[in-house]
């Protein structure tokens, strides 16, 4: 087995998702076959695996520290076409400020080949059926939303598996500004 680490990104991890999405993740995502959980990609790729250094580590983690942690709703289930079944987080807002931020901070980073869009994806057409995937939204539908607090991103790293190399924390508050509550039209952080 190669146990070379193949690729890098930045996600944010939602556990409280999992036992809402695993059962279907499990049949409808290979990422989840692959040991990543319930995640809202950010920056995909990061860098090289070899490439990633203490001070790229330390540029992420100072790059998020500033924004404030925040709650956020799963209230609703959306498409990409009729190839991907996602749930759709509420605000989207923060989610693309960090992604900004830590552009900014890792300055060596490929450029991003199109605008994020902040989801959890729940399932994959080139993975199941349509008809899983139908399936697997008219499951879900009645059980959301689903809120939870997002605290902090990580930096996932693959070899056979998806792993956690490294944890960067939001701050528990911020002041008013890009970031906070206030501005995110988010609710106060709990």
């Amino acid at each position: 087995m190669d146990d070379q680490p193949r690729r890098t990104m930045i996600a944010v991890l939602v556990p409280d998702a999992e036992p809402l999405v695993a059962p279907f993740r499990e049949r409808l995502d290979p990422t989840a076959r692959r040991g990543l959980g319930a995640h809202l990609t950010l920056v995909y790729p990061f860098l090289e695996p070899a490439d990633v250094t203490d001070s790229d580590v330390a540029a992420l983690r100072e790059a998020v520290a500033p924004v404030a942690r925040f709650a956020c709703s799963f209230g609703a289930l959306r498409w990409f076409s009729d190839r991907v079944l996602w749930l759709a987080p509420d605000p989207v807002d923060p989610f693309r400020e960090i992604a900004e931020r830590i552009r900014r901070a890792v300055p060596a980073l490929p450029p991003a080949d199109r605008e994020l869009v902040p989801h959890l994806t729940v399932g994959l057409r080139r993975a199941a059926p349509a008809a899983a995937l139908a399936d697997a939204a008219a499951a879900l539908a009645p059980r959301l939303p689903l809120t939870t607090t997002v605290d902090r991103v990580q930096l996932m790293i693959r070899t056979q598996t998806w792993d956690v190399g490294a944890e960067a924390v939001l701050s528990p508050s911020a002041p008013s500004g890009r970031g906070s509550p206030a501005s995110t039209g988010g609710p106060a952080p709990g």
